[in-house]
């Protein structure tokens, strides 16, 4: 959804959008259209949204609304989770909307976490062709969020805990963190047992 108005916004004036169910009435390399009620509200995906929303079919889409004062985008995801990833991308600096989604076109969110479970940014430039300063940038600063929880560790219960929340950081939903915490080994440090839980995950 594109809409052109004068910079009047206020931080708390800005309504998020965060879900839409509609009617898919059009689609082109990048968007579609979602008629919801009789409005037509643009959408930016990745291809394998658009793939899967089929012209004429109704869908829930998870949304992004990316409000700028001359300008607000719509970003579209099949899932939650999915927006979720999308979300977390937007932490990494020099990241924006259209780059984590470009991000996203060509590297799937597994993969992205696998290489920082292993802090192997080479395997998303080589395999994805991801460029070699933004897959190192990736790998660097989502490994920086898991840092900064498994750092405050001090006990069995609070470690159990700060592996919980690292994963969560990462992207995952709760569900999925606490099965896949409950499912890992129990013993090792608190980031060697974050690894073995991301790469579990990954393999899923």
């Amino acid at each position: 959804m594109r809409c052109f108005v004068k910079p009047l916004w206020r931080p708390y004036n800005r309504a998020m959008i965060s879900q839409l169910t509609g009617k898919v009435v059009r689609k082109t390399s990048r968007t579609l259209v979602l008629d919801v009620g009789g409005v037509g509200y643009e959408v930016m995906c990745i291809e394998d949204v658009l793939i899967r929303c089929k012209v004429g079919s109704e869908v829930t889409l998870a949304t992004h609304l990316n409000v700028r004062e001359d300008l607000m985008e719509l970003y579209g995801f099949m899932s939650a989770d999915d927006l979720g990833f999308f979300k977390l991308l937007l932490g990494v600096s020099g990241i924006g909307p259209k780059s984590a989604l470009n991000i996203l076109e060509v590297v799937k969110p597994a993969d992205i976490r696998r290489a920082v479970a292993t802090q192997d940014p080479a395997n998303l430039h080589a395999v994805h062709g991801l460029g070699k300063k933004t897959a190192e940038k990736l790998v660097i600063e989502l490994k920086d969020k898991l840092d900064a929880v498994v750092g405050g560790g001090t006990g069995t219960s609070s470690d159990e805990q700060a592996v919980l929340e690292a994963i969560i950081n990462l992207g995952y939903s709760a569900a999925e963190a606490r099965s896949a915490v409950k499912a890992a080994p129990q013993s090792g440090s608190l980031e060697e047992r974050v690894k073995a839980v991301l790469k579990q995950l990954a393999r899923a």
